[in-house]
């Protein structure tokens, strides 16, 4: 609805001026970076790139200097992102000059309605650096944001790309749909009758009750059942998963702090011979998966840096270093 756009569009020009924070870049330089090379080095290109960017172009600008996305005289011709704001959308494509996909609007409604993207959306690494809660209530559970994600998957995999999924949410609870909350409690409950991580999911938090996680951790929640979300919508597929990984740290907001959560999926489509039918949903690597997935911790990255004063140096030099000459300056 337009009101929502209006409002989606202001909390993206608040959020602008958080995207130089050093938690924020040691994500972009620790993680995405290192998993982007290895996707490079197995293609033996340059990525496609697409992503939520903002006009900073901080994710594009990195992935440039580090060899792994080719830029022209003419632009990025392996880049393609999408951006509801008319300000902001210009003031990324100034930046980006010729790229492969632009869209303005959000990626929801890219997925639904761009009439090239069953067949010219093929991309090596995707970011979907949202600004929102996962699932936003006012969507039918598990549609919305969560639909276009299945959709992408299916479509990724439809066309045979092997890729990395980079992940972000807004970790607070406030504005999600409780019912896709409720199908989330009742996948982990399936999940702990059957076995599957029960062991680690009790090790980790002391009993067996999502319900009971739901209500006391909620940040814990989400890195459960979203990593539980997308295997089983990955598996089922045919994918095969080779990294599933999480993060975790706090963003100062104008009404106070929330929490940030961020994934990082390694997709790998397996190869098929002629004359074969797809392959069927790799079970096994979803029991195996699922302790996987309860047993680990998401990795705190306030309290790494906290830990790490060098580092953390380091990570804030390096934003300097990279935030465009027309940007504005942020404290790190």
């Amino acid at each position: 609805m337009p009101s929502d756009r209006r409002a989606i569009a202001a909390k993206s020009r608040d959020v602008d001026a958080l995207m130089a924070t050093t938690v924020k870049h040691y994500v972009r330089r620790h993680v995405w970076v290192p998993a982007a090379r290895q996707r490079q080095q197995r293609l033996g290109r340059p990525i496609r790139y697409f992503t939520l960017t903002t006009k900073e172009i901080y994710d594009i600008r990195l992935l440039e200097r580090a060899g792994i996305l080719q830029r022209t005289e003419r632009g990025y011709p392996g880049v393609g992102f999408c951006e509801m704001d008319d300000e902001q959308h210009a003031a990324i494509q100034r930046r980006l000059g010729w790229c492969a996909w632009s869209y303005k609007g959000r990626f929801e409604e890219m997925v639904d309605n761009h009439p090239q993207f069953g067949t010219d959306f093929e991309f090596d690494v995707i970011n979907l650096d949202f600004i929102s809660v996962p699932f936003p209530d006012g969507d039918a559970p598990l549609s919305g944001t969560w639909g276009a994600l299945r959709k992408l998957l299916q479509h990724q995999f439809s066309h045979s790309i092997s890729f990395d999924l980079f992940l972000t949410f807004r970790g607070s609870r406030c504005g999600t749909d409780d019912g896709a909350l409720r199908e989330i409690v009742s996948l982990l409950e399936s999940n702990l009758r059957n076995g599957r991580g029960a062991v680690q999911f009790e090790a980790r938090t002391g009993h067996r009750d999502p319900v009971r996680l739901l209500s006391h951790d909620y940040v814990r929640f989400l890195c459960d059942g979203i990593p539980k979300l997308l295997a089983g919508e990955a598996l089922t597929l045919g994918y095969k998963i080779s990294r599933l990984d999480s993060f975790v740290y706090e963003r100062a907001g104008s009404r106070g702090p929330y929490p940030i959560l961020k994934f990082v999926l390694s997709l790998e489509v397996p190869s098929r011979s002629p004359g074969f039918a797809d392959p069927p949903a790799i079970v096994a690597d979803y029991d195996a998966l699922v302790p996987v997935i309860f047993g680990k911790s998401p990795v705190d990255v306030g309290a790494l840096l906290g830990s790490d004063q060098q580092l953390s140096e380091e990570v804030a030099s390096d934003l300097a270093a990279l935030r465009p000459p027309d940007a504005a300056a942020t404290p790190p």
